[in-house]
């Protein structure tokens, strides 16, 4: 892992979903000019399935309306089908498709 978190921490909006007092998920955003791009999305390994992931993009969602923004943002890597699976379902549509570090990152965008 290469990503900066005290610098994110310090420049993105993230916030944490906690279930009696234990840290279960989080989520990062970025506001951009025209959108909100949902920068990270995190549920700890032993809390997966419970449904925490479509709470905090829901919660993404609202905070990108209440910010004004009527698009938001997200990429994934293509090898992880599940999530992408999940994106589709909550109605994000591929944009497009780009070479990355030796994968592919999908970029995913859902009009609000």
């Amino acid at each position: 892992m290469v990503a900066d978190h005290e610098a994110a921490v310090r420049s993105h909006l993230v916030d944490l979903l906690c279930v009696d007092e234990k840290l279960v998920a989080l989520i990062e955003t970025i506001p951009e000019t025209d959108h909100l791009l949902i920068e990270n999305v995190a549920v700890s390994p032993e809390c997966q399935g419970r449904g925490y992931g479509r709470t905090l993009l829901a919660h993404a969602e609202q905070l990108a309306i209440s910010l004004g923004y009527r698009e938001i943002r997200l990429y994934t890597n293509k090898l992880f089908t599940e999530n992408v699976r999940l994106y589709r379902k909550l109605g994000y549509r591929l944009d497009r498709e780009e070479a990355f570090k030796g994968g592919v990152a999908m970029h995913m965008s859902k009009s609000l």
